[in-house]
């Protein structure tokens, strides 16, 4: 029993008074008694009770009188009439005055403890629910990101501090009155409604996190990574978000930076090599085609793209007079054209690439069999980005014209590929690589990857 929770008898009966504090002292609480309205509010001055018991007639004041007092003092404060009058009047007079119960006399004590007993209880209940709620206030106003609580009709019931700066609006605006889905953009709407609703069907898993531009109360457009739960044991989802614009921004100036940075060296490589213009960007679109066909993820696709645009890179390494010789290669200049792939890797290496580029380069002339070069990689042990420019590569460069060769033709370039499938190329990097080419009536490289993905 929590020996804080009291209660306040004011009855001018001594006899009453003695009686029910003895009752209740037993039961361990803590009772005190007073005799008159200024004595029992003297008393409430000093200490809390969670119930008062109150004569409806008391020598100084009226019963209804006190009681209206201790309420304006406590509000949260249980306070029950005692009366001898008729019980319908008095059970309209408690309803009127605010008066939380009453008793008839003569009191019968086990119908005066059960009451309490039931009414303390359910204020041990609402206090420990008010803690928690201080608790989970708290915690929820110091996550450090925006923050809200979501509603399963989408009506934002929450928000922190931070969610209000974000917003532009404050907590009286947004909880209860807008949903979450009042500050996303016209062309994110139907994604996030659809993620809404799937969170909370049994066996669905939406993602829990991704990006959405958030609308904010001035019109401004802002780039969000949300990150999104559901609240155990209820149809509310909780959720934080981070305003990540200015990480965008920088993002894509240092993408834009690289771009540049790998469109030079790509440049590089032509300028010096001109019968192989245009070859790096040839690999890269068809590359990417089947990388797309095979529906790989975006950054995997990225990854491909700045490997195959810079996968000769190492060739500014070799003599010029080797790369443009029209005669058959001697096994000294082919073992320093071979060399290329290692040195595309060390001048890349030290580039903090977001995907495996370097490893890419190095890879691109590896062999399913281990017959490539230059580690004589096989199977699995080949990144699937160096299987599939590894094919592209094979397929440009056999319809394309070199110094030492007339152009073979894709059909060639295909039969190649189809006739060392599993062989010397991935079988599903060979069949997509087909498949794309079979979509076309005329087989022709250009048109192929000129298409529009």
């Amino acid at each position: 029993m929590n020996q804080k929770e009291s209660i306040l008898i004011v009855d001018d009966n001594e006899g009453i008074r003695k009686s029910l504090k003895l009752v209740f002292n037993k039961k361990g609480y803590k009772a005190d008694t007073a005799e008159t309205g200024q004595e029992a509010l003297k008393k409430a001055h000093k200490e809390y009770s969670n119930i008062a018991l109150i004569e409806f007639k008391l020598p100084d004041m009226e019963g209804t009188i006190l009681l209206s007092k201790l309420k304006e003092l406590y509000p949260k404060m249980t306070c029950f009439i005692i009366t001898a009058y008729a019980f319908l009047q008095n059970a309209r007079m408690a309803a009127r005055i605010n008066a939380d119960g009453y008793f008839i006399k003569p009191l019968i004590i086990e119908d005066v403890l059960y009451r309490f007993e039931k009414i303390l209880k359910e204020q041990r209940i609402e206090k420990k629910l008010r803690e928690s709620e201080e608790k989970y206030r708290a915690l929820f106003e110091n996550t450090g990101t925006a923050t809200m609580i979501i509603e399963e009709d989408r009506t934002i019931s929450m928000v922190n501090t931070q969610g209000e700066r974000l917003s532009g609006y404050s907590k009286d605006e947004i909880e209860n009155k807008m949903k979450w889905t009042d500050f996303v953009i016209p062309e994110d709407m139907e994604k996030i409604k659809k993620y809404h609703i799937s969170r909370r069907k049994a066996g669905e898993k939406p993602p829990t996190e991704y990006e959405f531009s958030f609308l904010d109360r001035k019109g401004n457009v802002k780039d969000i990574l949300l990150k999104i739960g559901m609240v155990p044991n209820t149809k509310k989802s909780i959720m934080s978000l981070m305003d990540i614009t200015k990480h965008k921004i920088s993002e894509e100036r240092l993408k834009k930076t690289m771009d540049t940075a790998i469109d030079t060296m790509s440049n590089m490589i032509e300028a010096k090599d001109p019968y192989t213009a245009g070859h790096q960007h040839r690999v890269c679109q068809l590359a990417i085609r089947i990388a797309q066909e095979m529906k790989l993820p975006p950054d995997k696709i990225e990854g491909i793209r700045v490997a195959s645009l810079i996968h000769d890179i190492g060739k500014i390494s070799i003599p010029t007079e080797i790369l443009n010789k029209s005669t058959t290669f001697s096994d000294i200049e082919f073992s320093l054209i071979k060399g290329h792939s290692q040195i595309g890797y060390d001048i890349l290496k030290s580039i903090d690439f977001s995907n495996p580029v370097a490893s890419v380069v190095l890879q691109h002339h590896e062999r399913l069999d281990g017959s490539g070069y230059p580690n004589n990689l096989k199977g699995d042990k080949i990144l699937l980005e160096a299987k599939i420019i590894g094919v592209a590569d094979v397929v440009e460069a056999m319809s394309s014209h070199r110094p030492y060769r007339p152009a073979l033709g894709i059909d060639a370039a295909l039969e190649e590929i189809s006739k060392n499938k599993a062989i010397l190329y991935d079988s599903k990097v060979v069949n997509t690589c087909l498949k794309i080419f079979k979509k076309k009536v005329n087989l022709n490289l250009n048109s192929i990857i000129a298409e529009p993905s």
